[in-house]
């Protein structure tokens, strides 16, 4: 009998059913697991967060930057459609002799210096100052005696700069070597 009885213990141990302790370890495993999956799954929701919203800080500066540059080539042209009109006022106003007129046309031309100042457009200095390829068109070279070579003798045609950008160069006569 003794034997029988080694080999029913030996089957009940086999067939004994997990009992609570057992079923709450596989429960905390199995939650821990799906623990770390959530908080892999919201790291790397967090990180496509983070990455969108520095690509969409990328594209609001790339707009702004497109929208500025925009802005200053529309400014750009309108001044350079009004150059030949100052161009023209200057001229005029040189050639007129009658105090009346002249002082209507340095109304006229003070009026588009003002409002020159207010857009940011600066006329290119000319006086005294070396050539500068940059800033200067030299039209036409002349040696003077006592003159440094490439020294600005003259301004024909006013330069100007708008927003530290060149408009139109100033054509000048420079002295020669």
């Amino acid at each position: 009998m003794k034997g029988k009885n080694n080999v029913a213990t030996q089957t009940d141990k086999a067939d004994v059913k997990p009992t609570a302790e057992t079923a709450t370890d596989n429960t905390l495993t199995e939650t821990e697991k799906l623990i770390a999956d959530l908080e892999a799954k919201a790291k790397a929701n967090l990180d496509l967060a983070k990455y969108q919203k520095a690509e969409f800080e990328n594209y609001k500066r790339r707009n702004q930057n497109a929208v500025t540059a925009a802005f200053q080539d529309g400014q750009t042209y309108v001044i350079n459609l009004l150059l030949p009109i100052y161009d023209g006022v200057v001229e005029a106003g040189k050639k007129i002799a009658d105090p009346v007129d002249l002082a209507g046309f340095e109304i006229i031309r003070k009026k588009l210096d003002d409002l020159f100042q207010k857009l940011g457009i600066e006329a290119i200095n000319t006086k005294d100052q070396p050539f500068d390829p940059k800033l200067h068109n030299a039209a036409a070279v002349e040696k003077v005696e006592g003159v440094a070579p490439d020294q600005i003798l003259e301004e024909w045609q006013a330069g100007f700069t708008f927003h530290g950008h060149v408009l139109r160069p100033a054509m000048v006569k420079v002295s020669g070597a």
